[in-house]
């Protein structure tokens, strides 16, 4: 039986992808341990996945502040030295870094253990963590057509989309309103800021539910996990009708959402778009503008591209009110919706095959 350590940590982005590669390699008797960061977010997803172990690393990201750095180090110092040890007690095979902060300290402690080492990257632009620790690396999962500028690390390139947790199937649309106690009929907006929530989404939820109410649409926002407890709000159609609008800390259960929702109003994180197309949803991503290297901006222009999404850049969030509106009296016809044909092999399969094939399982 192989043993692997899943780098997992710190946003709902990487903590996603790591859950399906997990289940995967649990589902062909492998032994998974998840390392994950120590924001509530992480704790807070897993609460569901009592089938997981995981540890908590006491990692942080770079910071700008002199004293702040000097924390980040102690802190990847000390996940360093915990993860050898884990590595070594757990008697770890592979070790499987999703990007992130958290990655460093695991990935080195892989490299110093003498394992396999793989690496996952979700979004068009390949973030710090996956470039700093390529080099150390046996196996890279990139998306499609992203390439390293380095012709020796292309050779370590596989492609593959990004891996979606089991859970993450499509329901009857009607169902999936009656769970989130919805009006059944309604047409639905949903307002996903991602993981840990989006202030300027919020913002403009609140500020516009009642505008959308009167032209029949439902609003179901997701504020993130440092908001108050589920809300519901009463609003009224031009016509009369009384509509409940939803807004939610957290939502544990994504797939109910995605199944009820219409038209999806969202940040652009590689997840999240990955997830909105396998339910044939169309977006209208607003990009967070503060993203590393801007990769949010980039992966929204890659699925505006195809047809699937709107783009609308913050600094003009005062029109998305129009848009989202203007959507619906065109019936969402300005979208290409392709829902994905089912293919041979998901991404999960095809980056767990790979993994397997490294360490000599088949």
């Amino acid at each position: 039986m192989s043993r692997y350590a899943i780098v997992c940590g710190g946003t709902g982005g990487h903590l996603g992808p790591g859950i399906a590669i997990a289940e995967e390699l649990m589902a062909q008797n492998g032994e998974c341990l998840l390392l994950i960061s120590d924001k509530v977010i992480d704790s807070v997803m897993l609460r569901k996945y009592d089938q997981f172990e995981y540890v908590t690393l006491p990692a942080r990201p770079l910071a700008k502040s002199i004293w702040k750095i000097f924390k980040t180090m102690k802190s990847q110092l000390v996940s360093l030295f915990q993860c050898i040890k884990l590595v070594k007690n757990r008697k770890i095979d592979c070790v499987i870094g999703m990007g992130g902060f958290t990655n460093l300290p695991a990935i080195m402690a892989a490299f110093l253990m003498r394992k396999k080492i793989v690496l996952h990257e979700s979004n068009r632009v390949i973030g710090k963590s996956i470039k700093l620790l390529a080099w150390l690396a046996d196996v890279i999962f990139l998306p499609p057509f992203v390439n390293f500028k380095s012709r020796s690390l292309n050779k370590k390139v596989s492609y593959a989309s990004i891996p979606l947790r089991r859970e993450m199937q499509k329901i009857d649309k009607c169902e999936a309103r009656e769970r989130l106690g919805l009006d059944p009929f309604a047409s639905v907006v949903t307002v996903l800021g991602g993981s840990q929530g989006a202030n300027a989404l919020n913002e403009w939820a609140i500020e516009n539910f009642q505008r959308l109410n009167g032209q029949n649409l439902t609003v179901c926002c997701v504020r993130g996990i440092k908001s108050d407890n589920r809300e519901e709000i009463i609003g009224m159609s031009d016509d009369g009708n009384t509509i409940t609008n939803l807004f939610l800390p957290f939502c544990n259960d994504m797939s109910s959402l995605l199944s009820a929702t219409d038209l999806l109003v969202c940040r652009a994180g590689a997840g999240t778009i990955a997830e909105a197309i396998v339910f044939g949803l169309p977006m209208v991503l607003v990009p967070y503008p503060n993203a590393a290297e801007n990769h949010q901006e980039v992966n929204a222009t890659h699925v505006a591209n195809d047809g699937r999404a709107i783009v609308v850049r913050q600094e003009d969030i005062d029109l998305l009110a129009n848009i989202v509106i203007e959507c619906f009296q065109k019936n969402l016809k300005n979208f290409q919706i392709i829902t994905p044909p089912d293919s041979e092999h998901s991404a999960v399969e095809i980056i767990v095959n790979r993994i397997q094939r490294m360490i000599g399982n088949e």
